[in-house]
């Protein structure tokens, strides 16, 4: 058995922003349904949780990061990204309508396109975008499970000498907690907070990986549809060119229209990503350092974890990368047309469309534009970061 989605012939309705949905089911928030006293009380938990848990890691690092360095790095590499994870989860809960929008805007744009060619690149988008995801699922709950599997072990191999009651993730909680009868629910709550963080980043990422190829399926419609319309004609008649003329007038509110939605994204999703990809260099730099501070199995999980947050930041470059080279296909699209057969009226609104596709649509965050271009320069600053470290250390 292996789950639904996998399989081919799973509905396209349902793979629409699917580990978006999923992901922050499990956490309470849903886009698509009435909130209810039990989600809402469940959401605040585990806002709570996380919160609770990044200062309890603070703590734990900044108690030892005089005495032990090494033990302070290694709370606050999963520092980073929970307090990461807990700006996202916020951001999503604050702009929760604006994404209820968003989702139903675009399930409305994608299934106007239909036919035998736009179904097909239609499923291969939409596949693309929920496994992709979904595989950063399992990267990051393979990446808790590392850390949970590395403090059973540690404790067996202390088991005939002085025990210490640890926690999976390098947490100060009170003394209670690390004493018997409290001990397995304290041990349950921390691992819960690194779920929540893998539910978090995993919603909040795959909505913009996922969103970037549904706009870049949009696009890539929009281009079938124009060399369609702008089709080699000889002498077309006048009425020929004025129902040109309106095909092209659609197609052009059509792209206006994905134009303003990723204008509404980009209001959405700005300080998310810029909060992802300044915590994601920051924390695979620190991965980086801990595995060359460590040794034997410890490398292990931060081998896991830095291939995680990596991932995760090449999805958003791929899917910004992807959507802006769409867009300016859509120009070279109506270049290579047959425009030149056609009347004054249609060259000079293909003119028109084409300038305006030569400015590509893109996701507006400060400072850069997600796109692989700047996934190379983030490795290179963590490299820089490590480089400077390794100096020091």
């Amino acid at each position: 058995m292996y789950p639904r989605f996998l399989g081919s012939n799973y509905p396209l309705s349902k793979h629409l922003f699917f580990s978006t949905r999923y992901s922050f089911s499990l956490l309470g928030l849903r886009f698509e349904k009435k909130p209810t006293m039990w989600t809402t009380a469940w959401l605040i938990f585990n806002f709570v949780n996380l919160a609770h848990c990044c200062q309890a890691e603070f703590s734990f690092g900044w108690f030892y990061i005089t005495s032990s360095p090494v033990d302070a790095m290694d709370a606050f590499c999963p520092l980073a990204c929970s307090l990461t994870n807990l700006f996202k989860m916020g951001c999503m809960w604050r702009h929760r309508t604006e994404v209820s929008l968003l989702i139903a805007r675009i399930r409305q744009l994608t299934e106007q396109q239909s036919g035998q060619q736009k179904d097909k690149l239609k499923r291969g988008y939409y596949r693309m975008a929920t496994l992709l995801s979904m595989l950063i699922f399992t990267l990051g709950t393979i990446n808790t499970a590392a850390f949970v599997l590395r403090s059973l072990w540690e404790m067996w191999m202390r088991r005939h000498g002085p025990f210490n009651y640890d926690m999976p993730f390098r947490m100060h909680f009170p003394a209670i907690a690390h004493r018997l009868p409290l001990y397995p629910l304290a041990y349950l709550y921390s691992i819960w907070s690194g779920q929540v963080t893998v539910y978090s980043f995993v919603a909040t990422d795959g909505f913009f990986f996922s969103f970037t190829l549904y706009v870049t399926f949009l696009l890539k419609a929009l281009q079938m549809d124009l060399k369609c319309v702008l089709k080699s004609v000889q002498n077309p008649s006048e009425r020929d060119s004025e129902n040109c003329c309106q095909q092209l007038h659609g197609i052009i509110d059509r792209h206006n229209d994905i134009v303003g939605i990723v204008q509404r994204f980009s209001v959405i999703m700005a300080a998310p990503t810029f909060a992802q990809f300044l915590s994601g260099s920051l924390v695979i730099a620190t991965a980086v350092i801990d595995i060359l501070l460590f040794s034997g199995y410890n490398i292990i999980r931060y081998v896991v974890y830095a291939g995680t947050v990596s991932s995760c930041l090449l999805l958003y470059c791929y899917g910004g990368t992807e959507m802006s080279m769409a867009s300016l296909e859509l120009g070279e699209s109506a270049y290579t047309s047959s425009w030149y057969q056609w009347d004054r009226q249609v060259r000079q609104r293909v003119y028109l469309f084409i300038m305006r596709a030569q400015r590509p649509i893109i996701v507006d965050v400060p400072f850069f534009v997600p796109s692989l271009p700047a996934f190379t320069a983030v490795i290179k600053f963590t490299g820089s970061i490590v480089a400077l470290a390794k100096t020091i250390l």
